[in-house]
């Protein structure tokens, strides 16, 4: 059984900055996504914040634990097709629904002390049996969807993604680059919550150590080839 890492507790920081020449602005996206009463930021507040801004790049700072998954995959979208270059920076975590924003970046920087998570989707759920099989079918359409936002940057195999998704994958700064889930790896910032060292799961080990080698790999032949004085 895989044991499941408690959240933690994120101070709510929506808002946009920007710099003196107006060529960059800053968003922050820190605390739960959703629509209704007990979240922090919604897909409708996302889009007023965007139509105002006219800088040429968007640097959007995410600490984020996720919540809403079409509220996350509509943040997503309206980043994917803003005209600005969208720099996506995690600067704590981004997990479930976070991650799905996440990958609406032109690129993807994370320092080597932050974490994204990767799952299926989940609901709460009570019915009769026909109710249930009718939810278990919903939470799969949901899962291709959410499965098609992670496909883009994802250097492996469709089925790999899946058992990644399957087990709830905890993924450090390195492990996303190795696996194409971010593009940069920089220095440590100094951040509120400090996640826990998560225990590693054979699929993960596997599919990890196979992309690793192919990256190490593609770097050799291409310093070998790079002529030199």
């Amino acid at each position: 059984m895989v044991k499941k890492m408690e959240l933690p507790k994120i101070n709510k920081r929506f808002e946009v900055l920007n710099k003196a020449d107006n060529d960059e602005a800053d968003m922050y996206l820190y605390g739960s996504i959703g629509s209704g009463w007990f979240a922090d930021i919604s897909s409708k507040d996302v889009k007023a914040k965007l139509d105002n801004i006219t800088a040429k790049i968007i640097n959007v700072r995410i600490n984020s634990g996720g919540g809403d998954v079409f509220e996350s995959i509509a943040i997503h979208n309206l980043l994917k097709n803003h005209r600005a270059t969208i720099n996506i920076h995690i600067d704590g975590y981004a997990a479930s629904g976070a991650s799905v924003i996440a990958m609406a970046g032109d690129k993807i920087i994370m320092p080597k002390n932050t974490m994204m998570m990767i799952h299926r989707a989940w609901t709460f759920a009570y019915g009769n049996a026909a109710e249930l099989r009718k939810i278990a079918n919903d939470l799969e359409k949901i899962d291709v969807a959410v499965t098609e936002s992670y496909t883009s940057r994802f250097v492996g195999e469709r089925s790999e993604l899946e058992k990644l998704l399957d087990q709830e994958t905890w993924l450090t700064a390195e492990e996303c680059k190795a696996l194409g889930f971010c593009d940069e790896v920089v220095d440590e910032i100094e951040i509120t919550d400090e996640e826990d060292e998560q225990e590693e799961t054979s699929a993960k080990e596997e599919i990890l150590n196979k992309y690793t080698s192919i990256s190490a790999a593609g770097q050799a032949v291409a310093a070998k080839a790079t002529p030199t004085d």
